[in-house]
């Protein structure tokens, strides 16, 4: 070996820890293939007008849906092939401002897909299949050895060959190929549970198994790079009926549906995706199901990798028409409000509306997660804001998660606005002016404190009292070591430090205000112990 050779190898040696420390977490968005209707429809354009396109690294396509071909079998069945491969896009919703030709064999949503990844070459398109409504057949389609080879013939055939059914002067051979990249099932749910019509067999967790092994294999066989993930559930009570631990071997990753925690379905509220579970928190058979809780099921419980590991965020919320006042609404006997959408349901993009209609935000500072309720109304909405997104990016970063997923994109704003927060990892930036006054703004730490006992491996609460009297607070940024830990612009202003590890530390916050002061806290030093 020459010397440059030596050189040059030790350099990769001592860079690489950084360089893969850096590789670039998945950011995955799931469409739904029925936005596109309705009477204000979300197109694959509106994932480029909002500036989302280039931040989102993969995008899951919901959903192909299992189902009887003529014979009987089990095959990947389209939910609406009009809007699959058949409409008629004009200019100006198509991507590249080019109207589709009503004699053209590939029309619709694919060929929007495929003018996304043109324009954006980075991107990974992956088809969802099943779904909370398109999961009855599962257990038929998993079997036996034949089923599972049919089912999975039947996505290769028309989802990487691309060949589609000729209907309506569109579909045929190869018309669909080169647009996705691989497949997620979305199982709701194995063994028992999910829509009342589901099929169930006690054997469908071990073959699933073994569906997922054979889907690997063949995928391999075509591509060594086609992806394999699955959605699962969050919680125990349906997580138990999958084999987890011996499924990762196939799968590139669980996408984990860390969401629905709670919703109309429940009578008294509670919140759909909070980030801890709170300490408070006396109902809901003191399950106290969270973000957190779900994570820890699947790396500490059933033994997933961390590189397999990808929880989920909401552009959307759960609400409740509740019976009075108590605690704003959270914790309360209710029932499913109306929502713009479905009841109980609306997207992140109508609750923001809301606030400006005397719906006060507010934030539970023990479940880390936000909610507004209209007091004259009685109605509670609970959902995932920039702030609870932002600190979720930073529990990601900190447990070295694969990524973050989110259902679904059509819920952000027409800014982009959640999404951005995934790709940056940091709230927007307030508004600050270059005024000038004699006094700052004042900020302290409560908690915690120096004689606290804090376990390694704690998610710790950083909760701060502040004032100020020429201007209002808008930013805290808080430090862990000297170490930016991030930055809130929601008062009461706190934060959580992920996953610290043992030893001494000392966190200290500094508020900013709208003249452009600033003031640092008196710092606290804390000892973390072994667990």
């Amino acid at each position: 070996m020459n010397r440059r050779i030596k050189i040059f190898f030790w350099i990769v040696l001592l860079f690489l820890p950084s360089l893969l420390f850096a590789q670039k977490k998945e950011i995955i968005a799931y469409y739904p293939e029925w936005r596109a209707k309705g009477k204000n429809p979300y197109v694959i354009n509106d994932i480029i007008k909002s500036n989302s396109a280039g931040k989102i690294t993969i995008l899951n396509y919901a959903f192909a849906i299992p189902k009887p071909d003529s014979s009987g079998k089990i095959i990947a069945g389209f939910m609406d092939p009009h809007l699959a491969y058949q409409q008629v896009y004009p200019s100006k919703l198509s991507v590249d401002g080019v109207a589709d030709d009503s004699t053209q064999p590939l029309r619709g949503q694919f060929n929007q897909l495929r003018k996304l990844k043109k324009k954006y070459p980075k991107l990974k398109i992956v088809l969802s299949i099943g779904g909370w409504t398109g999961s009855k057949y599962f257990s038929d389609l998993v079997k036996s050895q034949k089923s599972r080879e049919y089912f999975i013939n039947s996505c290769i055939r028309r989802f990487i060959i691309g060949d589609l059914p000729k209907e309506n002067n569109a579909g045929g051979e190869k018309v669909a190929a080169g647009i996705f990249d691989g497949f997620d099932i979305d199982w709701e749910f194995p063994v028992n549970g999910g829509e009342d019509k589901n099929h169930h067999n006690p054997n469908d967790n071990n073959n699933l198994t073994k569906f997922y092994e054979l889907f690997r294999t063949r995928l391999s066989e075509i591509k060594k790079d086609y992806l394999l993930t699955a959605a699962v559930p969050a919680m125990d009570k349906s997580a138990r009926y999958y084999n987890i631990y011996k499924d990762q071997q196939y799968l590139d990753w669980y996408n984990i549906m860390t969401y629905d925690y709670h919703g109309g379905w429940d009578e008294v509220t509670g919140h759909n995706s909070n980030l801890l579970s709170s300490i408070v928190d006396t109902t809901f058979d003191r399950e106290r199901d969270s973000f957190d809780k779900s994570i820890h099921l699947y790396n500490c419980i059933y033994g997933v990798s961390r590189s397999k590991i990808v929880p989920g965020v909401a552009f959307y919320g759960r609400g409740w028409k509740v019976a009075d006042s108590t605690n704003n609404g959270l914790g309360v006997n209710g029932k499913e409000a109306e929502g713009t959408v479905d009841r109980g349901f609306n997207y992140y993009s109508d609750l923001i509306k809301l606030q400006n209609q005397n719906y006060k935000v507010y934030w539970d500072k023990y479940a880390m997660a936000p909610y507004i309720y209209n007091p004259d109304k009685k109605i509670f909405w609970t959902f995932d804001n920039t702030e609870s997104i932002s600190l979720k990016v930073h529990y990601v970063d900190s447990y070295d998660l694969r990524g973050l997923m989110f259902w679904e994109i059509s819920g952000d704003d027409s800014l982009g606005t959640l999404v951005n927060t995934i790709y940056t990892g940091s709230m927007p930036e307030p508004e600050i002016s270059q005024k000038t006054f004699h006094s700052q703004p004042e900020i302290k730490i409560v908690s915690p404190l120096g004689s606290d006992w804090i376990n390694e491996g704690s998610n710790v609460v950083i909760n701060t009292k502040s004032s100020d009297n020429n201007g209002a607070i808008v930013k805290v940024e808080f430090l862990g070591d000297g170490k930016s830990l991030g930055f809130n612009t929601n008062f009461p202003f706190n934060w959580v430090w992920f996953n610290i590890q043992k030893g001494r530390h000392t966190i200290k916050v500094i508020a900013f205000d709208s003249n452009g002061k600033k003031k640092a806290s008196i710092p606290v030093r804390i000892f973390v112990k072994d667990r």
